[in-house]
């Protein structure tokens, strides 16, 4: 679907009536001649809901000049209407009030439009106060084809234009016994001045918006983009949200899926249970059974650190665990009767000790020690 089209008259007096028309998928809906040509045509909707509108402006002939200038040899298209606007900036006669635009024709050959920019400008302020920012703001002689033999006039109501070839300008009696005697001069009326119309959007390559007079940037968001960013920021949440929730279904798959791994695993050992703690129950009473469990080698060895740290004189030298469950180790003193209170400690807390005192090489006295949890 094509973005609407409002064509209106540029304003050359204060409180003028525009003409305008209104592009609805590439025909004239509505036209007329209002004050208000943004209320009046429905631009913006039957509902008055925003909507994206293109807005193109058109200078009555009298305001502008369009001058074609000659291909240059061997230079850019930035370069030859870089030439061209200084030409026709030459040619003016209040150069210094001139804004002029230029663009290529699709012959290789360059083309000028100017305005002075007093009222230019004059005209902006006047549409600013009925609330029109056009896009594009083009000559009305632009607008009109080149004819391929005589000349073509149009007449938009507020100005009335003819061109042939290389000359454009207002449709005056004098002017055309001067510049077009003896040419044919077709009237684009109809479905033709439709047509005309409908395809102003694509003929805004002199385009009097630019320079220090280019459109702003329009920051403020429509409604369309309004919803656009919230429907943007619910799928974003919703996404967020869904990412954790998902990880966390797959987490209580796996850690079920684990469960399930554990208990039949354990059903082998203990034989059926109803959950996995009730297995770690049961396999740690029977480790514990078999003096298998945990406290195997933790339990009587820190048993046998703490009475060491209450006999002075007498260190460890060796530690070793069994299979059978017996933790034995090497004590070593400068007597026996100093070996003999770790020894007393041990039994009074209720472990099975067994020890065989010897002397080592250097003479001092080491006792050969087991111990096992009660």
């Amino acid at each position: 679907m094509n973005i609407p089209l409002l064509l209106v008259a540029f304003p050359t007096a204060d409180d003028e009536p525009l003409y305008w028309w209104r592009v609805d998928d590439g025909v004239v809906q509505a036209r007329g001649c209002d004050s208000d040509p943004w209320t009046a045509s429905h631009a913006a909707g039957q509902d008055d809901a925003p909507s994206d509108v293109y807005i193109v402006a058109i200078v009555p002939s009298h305001l502008t000049t369009i001058i074609g200038h000659d291909a240059v040899n061997d230079v850019t298209d930035s370069q030859g209407l870089a030439a061209a606007i200084m030409a026709a900036k030459a040619q003016s006669l209040d150069s210094e009030n001139a804004h002029i635009v230029a663009a290529m024709d699709g012959t290789g050959r360059a083309v000028t439009a100017t305005i002075g920019a007093d009222i230019f400008s004059a005209g902006l302020t006047r549409l600013e106060a009925i609330h029109i920012d056009p896009d594009a703001i083009i000559a009305s002689g632009w607008l009109l084809p080149v004819a391929q033999e005589g000349a073509v006039v149009a007449d938009f109501g507020f100005d009335r234009v003819i061109r042939a070839d290389n000359i454009v300008g207002t449709d005056d009696p004098a002017l055309r016994e001067l510049l077009f005697a003896g040419q044919d001069i077709a009237p684009i009326i109809g479905d033709d001045f439709d047509a005309m119309l409908t395809a102003a959007s694509q003929k805004t390559e002199l385009n009097f918006r630019s320079g220090t007079f280019a459109k702003k940037t329009q920051r403020v968001m429509d409604m369309r983009q309004k919803r656009r960013l919230i429907w943007m920021a619910l799928a974003l949440l919703i996404l967020s949200l869904a990412i954790p929730l998902i990880q966390f279904a797959q987490y209580h798959w796996a850690a079920n899926a684990a469960d399930s791994a554990a208990l039949t695993s354990a059903a082998a050992v203990v034989g059926e249970v109803d959950d996995p703690d009730s297995a770690e129950r049961a396999l740690d009473d029977r480790m514990i059974a078999e003096n298998r469990g945990n406290i195997m080698f933790p339990v009587p060895a820190s048993a046998l650190y703490s009475a060491l740290q209450n006999v002075p004189n007498v260190s460890i030298s060796r530690m070793a665990y069994g299979e059978n469950g017996i933790v034995s180790a090497t004590l070593s003193a400068v007597r026996n009767e100093d070996i003999n209170p770790v020894l007393l400690a041990m039994q009074d807390a209720g472990y099975i000790i067994t020890a065989t005192p010897r002397t080592d090489a250097t003479g001092s006295a080491q006792a050969d020690i087991t111990v096992r949890a009660p």
